[in-house]
């Protein structure tokens, strides 16, 4: 039987090989038989290596066309500079970009259908996007259908959009890029108005003073987002119009929205209490020190938690004597309101609740009788759950947290409800192939918490048990993974890159031994809220650290929860205060219930709070 030798991917022998020989019949010009003509310069080339990466190409040589025949192909609009590294790209895989010729490579790969090369270019534009450069980037992205450019300068002009509508560039934008600009809810504008002195300055440069503003401007001011003041300068401004009338739905801009840590106690409890000293659900402004109620359903032990914007989703959990819920609720900030979802398949609690892309994911926990392996997601869009793949290992109380796609799953408990153990490692749930990975780590996590900031990946581990088997950290005999050289009462920290292997970044550790508080990310710091330490007695306090600062640091307020709390907290938006009295149907009366399976539903399946 021959020996059949298989390079594989790992070598790419095959490859170099192919990609050195191209190069060479370049460079020599040897065995070619087709020509590019601009209008100074004649490039030698071949009709299929120019085929193989270009539809325009293979249209032009393979139809009965003249180019076919001959072989030659005027491109003669085409700077010869730009053909040179075009070409010098198609046989050698290597070009240089700079802002200066971006422009013309990105337009031309375009037209020439060089999909590699047009990639790269965006790519780099994405990369290098600024104040400068946007605008120009964005009409180019427009102009070519690139969504992928158009979506990152998007982003870049929403986030900077007062300053850049004083530039001149942004004058210079057609109308219909204009409005495109102004339509999205992405604005950071916390004020309507200035989007209508956007749009007045605009106008003003483009036609004579005193001409009213065409209907395609006023259609992008969402005037029900104006105070009266406001809207009574507008009204002096164009008195032949009715602002209120001109917008039909209610949407708030980005800068609208304020980023709170809102913290709800996982554990269930006998009766609701609504007094100053404790409330199930709040709010934290980390800007003002300050805590604020928001109204709930119920409490129940081992619910997750998750926030998508301005809504927050709760799924499943336990009350007392009652059995583990399949139930699944959003609470809306905008309308101030709960409405509950179709179910989960599985009632399930201590679980993992996850969001990626529109999509909720539920993993393991613990069911009426079993630890659970099985998976499930839920689309936010169509408003339906679907089975995802089984977990390889039933878990429970884990820590889990979304990671670049991937979705990680952090130690937490196995084996039986009466009899379980500490599983040590990940699991790793890689979302376009439904497919798990396990990976080993040599520690144990008890409550431990994971969470993403600046595209990495950082596992809290709090100290929780004085049981060497329990420690939420790596131990200290354990040279590859000792991150610190503290005592082994302190908590320690430490980092995960994608692939689940373990990063030393320094992360100091805590003062304070806390067990069963949230870790959560608000803008450029991690915090931790709360907990409970039998040691200590200091379950109430808060801590924040940003990366590269040396210590954690507490903050002046404590958490207004009960001693024994067990607290879940996510990062969520909700709308400043000054747009309440404008959010139409914005519930803002609160009902208490004294059970909390006795809450009064809508007719639409929410709760009168």
């Amino acid at each position: 039987m021959p020996h059949i030798e298989d390079y594989g991917d790992k070598h790419d022998f095959v490859g170099k090989s192919i990609m050195s020989g191209l190069r060479e019949f370049y460079l020599s010009e040897i065995l070619c038989d087709a020509t590019i003509v601009t209008a100074d310069k004649r490039f030698l080339c071949h009709k299929v290596v120019l085929s193989s990466i270009s539809p325009y190409f293979r249209a032009l040589f393979v139809c009965p066309m003249k180019e076919s025949a001959s072989g030659e192909v005027s491109l003669l609009d085409i700077p010869s500079s730009v053909v040179q590294v075009i070409l010098h790209f198609i046989y050698t895989g290597e070009v240089t970009f700079s802002i200066d010729n971006m422009v013309e490579l990105f337009t031309v790969s375009s037209r020439l259908q060089i999909e590699p090369l047009q990639d790269l270019c965006s790519r780099f534009l994405m990369k290098n996007t600024d104040c400068e450069n946007c605008l120009w980037i964005y009409r180019l992205a427009l102009s070519h259908n690139d969504q992928s450019l158009l979506d990152v300068t998007m982003h870049y002009i929403s986030q900077h959009v007062t300053t850049l509508s004083e530039k001149e560039a942004f004058s210079d934008l057609e109308l219909s890029e204009l409005t495109r600009i102004l339509s999205s809810d992405q604005l950071m504008v916390s004020s309507e108005f200035t989007i209508y002195n956007i749009v007045c300055q605009w106008w003003e440069f483009q036609s004579d003073k005193g001409n009213p503003l065409p209907e395609e401007l006023i259609q992008v001011v969402r005037f029900p987002l104006m105070i009266p003041n406001e809207l009574k300068e507008v009204n002096i401004d164009i008195p032949s119009e009715n602002p209120t009338q001109t917008f039909t739905e209610f949407h708030l801009r980005q800068g609208m929205f304020e980023d709170r840590i809102l913290c709800m106690d996982m554990l269930e409890r006998d009766e609701i209490i609504s007094e100053e000293e404790h409330y199930p659900i709040n709010s934290y402004d980390p800007i003002t020190d300050s805590w604020e109620k928001l109204p709930f359903i119920s409490t129940t032990y081992g619910s997750g938690l998750i926030a998508v914007g301005n809504i927050l989703y709760v799924s499943g959990g336990q009350a007392d004597d009652h059995p583990v819920s399949n139930l699944l609720h959003a609470y809306d900030s905008i309308k101030n309101e709960w409405k509950e979802l179709p179910s989960m398949a599985i009632p399930r609690h201590r679980h993992g609740l996850l969001h990626y892309r529109q999509v909720l994911y539920v993993f393991g926990g613990c069911s009426n009788t079993e630890i659970i392996s099985s998976a499930e997601c839920f689309n936010l869009v169509e408003n339906s759950w679907t089975a995802v793949s089984s977990m390889p290992v039933p878990l429970f109380s884990f820590t889990s947290a979304e990671f670049k796609g991937r979705l990680f799953l952090i130690g937490g408990k196995t084996g039986s409800v009466n009899q379980f153990s500490y599983y040590q490692g990940f699991l790793i749930y890689d979302i376009p192939s439904d497919t798990w990975s396990k990976v080993y780590l040599p520690v144990k996590l008890l409550d431990a918490a994971a969470v993403v900031l600046d595209e990495t990946l950082y596992v809290i581990a709090r100290y929780g048990c004085r049981r060497q088997e329990c420690w939420a950290y790596p131990p200290c005999g354990d040279q590859s993974y000792r991150l610190y050289s503290e005592q082994p009462n302190i908590s320690r920290s430490f980092c995960v890159d994608y692939m689940g292997r373990i990063c030393h970044s320094k992360i100091p550790p805590l003062l304070e031994n806390v067990n069963l508080s949230a870790v959560v990310v608000w803008k450029h710091r991690i915090y931790i809220m709360g907990g409970n330490d039998r040691d200590s007695c200091l379950p109430d306090q808060m801590f924040y650290w940003s990366p590269g600062e040396p210590k954690w640091t507490r903050c002046d307020k404590d958490v207004p929860f009960l001693v024994d709390s067990d607290i879940g907290a996510v990062t969520m938006q909700v709308p400043m205060k000054r747009f309440y009295s404008l959010i139409p149907g914005r519930k803002s009366s609160y009902n208490f219930p004294s059970n909390k399976y006795d809450e009064e539903r809508d007719d639409e399946g929410g709760y009168f709070l």
